[in-house]
């Protein structure tokens, strides 16, 4: 499903039609079972719908969708994340001897690994200046996220990863309106996986040479990322 969001394609592949069916069959099923939580999410989303508020098709679509980003952006930023610690062996040590809470790291990885590069296009209500660049009214600008998580003028040194970093809010998540939905479930689990990693298996190296990352502009993650552990831990 993620190639069918790929700012390059005019059209998304079959497979990504056909990955979106599959997930609307799985939430389809559930909804006639009622197996969601009473008091959740979906349950909202089927009461809007009981009351003609909302169609039935929009809030399918939309559980689908939030299965999917919830998936893909978690599992992509795990991959850049020990991507990021393999390239930054001193950063990787402080997790090591525990000189850097787990939250904290997982606040610079998500910052320095972002899984979503590039924001969905907006269009100017107005004309606006932007430094020496004038928009003008009805143009399109698509904002480059994973840039401004670089910005120097924000982050010191920001293509380097540092765990002792201060907690700066970065744009990982967007901001304003369009900030992500889950975004403190994320860190949370960002923060899990890191500590579990660590706990769990110790001496853990990253198979660089068989590590390949997935062509997509849209969606920054790996294709694979294999670990090599240690039999000794």
């Amino acid at each position: 499903m993620a190639s069918a969001f790929d700012l390059r394609r005019a059209q998304p592949p079959a497979a990504s039609a056909e990955a979106y069916r599959e997930c609307q069959a799985f939430v389809e099923e559930r909804l006639a079972r009622q197996a969601y939580r009473p008091d959740g999410m979906v349950a909202g989303m089927v009461r809007e719908v009981a009351q003609g508020r909302w169609s039935r098709e929009d809030m399918v679509a939309n559980i689908v969708f939030m299965l999917f980003a919830g998936q893909e952006t978690v599992v992509d930023a795990l991959g850049n994340a020990i991507v990021a610690l393999d390239r930054f062996p001193e950063q990787r040590a402080l997790l090591e001897r525990g000189a850097v809470d787990w939250s904290s790291a997982a606040a610079e990885l998500l910052r320095y690994g972002a899984s979503v590069q590039y924001a969905v296009a907006r269009i100017a209500a107005q004309d606006i200046d932007l430094g020496d660049v004038r928009i003008a009214a009805g143009e399109a600008v698509v904002p480059v996220l994973g840039s401004g998580n670089r910005d120097d003028a924000v982050f010191a040194d920001g293509d380097r990863l540092d765990l002792t970093r201060p907690p700066t809010m970065s744009m990982t998540f967007g901001t304003g309106l369009h900030v992500c939905l889950g975004q403190h479930v994320a860190r949370i689990e960002i923060a899990a996986m890191i500590e579990a990693l660590f706990t769990r298996a110790p001496g853990w190296r990253l198979d660089a040479a068989n590590a390949e990352r997935r062509a997509s502009m849209s969606f920054h993650g790996m294709a694979t990322a294999p670990l090599i552990l240690n039999p000794a831990a």
